[in-house]
């Protein structure tokens, strides 16, 4: 591995930390992952988000009812606040933050994560609640602020620390004011080139942030060098596209589609991956214990799950199916027990419209058939952000098919805590990875469940063109999309979601032996290199060093 010439600072808007609530999905646990094997690799590294002492949402089941939760918790008992004192001074007046220390601690050394607090007495009270909610704001003026104070406050904090920066890796365009204030400070785009790197994670509106350059100026000066590059309006994407030294989709197919997106782009790609010891139940930790010794440390070493015999595989599935069948009978929503002995499908993700977690109930019929012959039963998880109508469309789709379906056992589980994302991988006989192409970066889901010997039906679109070998260590269906423009028949593509399903059932009712073998491939396969050790050490060769 070739030496930093100092730390580098991880600027991310969510990062999912242990026990605390401060990510929202995929992105807040990748970046999570990839501070880990950071601490894991001794790879000298500094994480910078906001607080979100109210966290993001969860789904409470009251009465048969979803009620939506948010997820305050007390920093005191899991975070140091620092004596460091923040001002971001703005043109409409200053913003103070405090700071809180956690630090991620892994075989190879201590990670530090710094987050940024506005709730002091030296804001104005319609200020204290920037940095308390990940994503949740009542404006576009409130957005602009809290990204204003994570860039603004990462890039003052790592000055004020006497943290000698390699680089700035900003995740996702939430940070991007740090780079235009270099900019503004260096007066030059090649020395800020020399100090930033930047991922993007999404072919989404929500993940290029636009704003009106009015709103902006208002709070902040814009250089206009940055004007020329992103004319009309701010589009940080555009803008961080030219002042990074390195910038990266997060899969193959991702960084086609990111150049169709924005005509000129020339990414590079590193694929995301899981940490690989953080993610998988105890349960099958302990089995990989026996046949894969060593793979805490090096996850190459699960290949050697092959020699594992498929009878003591299955009994680790299934003792981690009743697990499962548990918490969704005691904590879900359900419209018959979920009973450990038949078939599970499962799907946990941020339920919104471009993830078609529903697209398995476009067919009651078909459903009710495969529940009656097979005894399927659907498990989904996942939450909705408050102001998402396509996801709360989606969730009311999977409420009324636990109404209506009876031979399919259907259950919602609205929970967020890190060990249900381990244990709804682990107790499923099948992940259902259904995107609409080509809105899918990457995905991580459908690498958890392989590293819990799940395999997974997927649609053609993210990470798993890269992993998922049709019928060896998964399944894929329908079309591979490469443009928005391209249309996607969602009701083909669930005609050829039930064809594979299907075949699925079968091979699991009339073999479960030859079912347990993809299982064991899916789990050889795919965290083997699916993993974040990997990727950081990617990002150490390509875009730090």
């Amino acid at each position: 591995m070739r030496a930093l010439r100092g730390p580098v600072v991880f600027v991310a808007m969510e990062i999912h930390l242990e026990g605390m609530p401060t990510y929202a999905g995929g992105l807040g646990m990748l970046a999570g992952d990839l501070l880990q094997s950071a601490a894991d690799l001794g790879v000298p590294m500094v994480g910078v988000t906001l607080l979100h002492d109210r966290g993001y949402v969860w789904h409470d089941i009251v009465d048969g009812r979803v009620v939506d939760r948010d997820e305050p918790y007390d920093p005191f008992s899991c975070c140091e606040r620092l004596g460091v004192k923040l001002r971001v001074d703005l043109k409409s007046g200053p913003v103070h933050l405090a700071v809180w220390k956690k630090v991620v601690r892994g075989a190879g050394g201590e990670v530090p994560v710094y987050l940024l607090d506005a709730r002091v007495p030296e804001n104005p009270p319609h200020l204290r609640g920037l940095t308390s909610r990940v994503y949740i704001e009542g404006s576009w003026e409130e957005r602009l602020l809290k990204e204003l104070c994570l860039g603004l406050g990462a890039l003052q904090l790592a000055e004020r620390l006497g943290i000698g920066v390699s680089k700035f890796h900003l995740n996702e365009s939430h940070a991007g004011f740090l780079a235009i204030e270099l900019l503004k400070r260096f007066g030059s785009p090649e020395a800020v080139r020399e100090k930033v790197v930047f991922t993007t994670h999404t072919p989404l509106p929500h993940g290029h942030e636009t704003f009106d350059y009015d709103l902006v100026e208002a709070h902040y000066d814009v250089p206009e060098y940055v004007k020329e590059l992103s004319p009309g309006k701010l589009v940080m994407t555009r803008v961080l596209m030219a002042l990074s030294g390195y910038y990266n989709c997060v899969s193959r197919k991702f960084s086609l589609v990111h150049r169709a997106l924005f005509p000129g782009a020339s990414p590079d790609y590193i694929t995301n991956g899981v940490h690989h010891v953080r993610w998988a139940h105890p349960t099958v930790a302990a089995l990989y214990d026996r046949w894969a010794p060593g793979w805490r440390s090096d996850p190459g070493r699960l290949y050697r799950v092959m020699a594992a015999p498929p009878e003591e595989l299955a009994a680790a599935k299934d003792a981690c199916k009743v697990e499962l069948a548990e918490l969704a009978n005691s904590r879900g929503l359900v419209n018959a027990p979920i009973d450990p002995r038949r078939f599970v499908a499962a799907a946990r993700r941020r339920i919104t419209g471009y993830k078609r977690l529903t697209l398995v109930l476009r067919e009651p019929e078909a459903l009710e058939e495969m529940g009656k012959r097979y005894g399927l039963q659907l498990v989904f998880s996942g939450t909705v952000h408050p102001a998402d109508q396509e996801g709360r469309e989606e969730l009311k789709r999977i409420l009324d098919a636990a109404s209506v379906l009876s031979h399919v056992r259907v259950a919602f589980i609205g929970l967020r805590e890190a060990s249900v994302e381990g244990l709804v991988a682990a107790g499923a006989d099948l992940w259902l990875h259904t995107p609409r192409p080509p809105y899918e970066a990457c995905g991580t889901s459908w690498m958890r469940a392989a590293l819990n010997l799940t395999p997974t039906l997927a649609s053609r679109d993210g990470g798993v063109l890269e992993g998922i070998i049709d019928g060896h260590n998964g399944w894929l269906f329908g079309r591979n999309a490469m443009s928005p423009s391209e249309p996607v028949d969602d009701g083909e593509e669930a005609k050829e979601l039930y064809g594979r399903l299907r075949e699925i059932l079968e091979l699991y009712a009339g073999d479960r032996r030859a079912y347990m073998l993809v299982a064991a491939r899916a789990a050889a396969t795919i965290p083997a290199y699916f993993n974040s050790h990997r990727a950081l050490l990617e990002y150490v060769a390509r875009a730090y060093a």
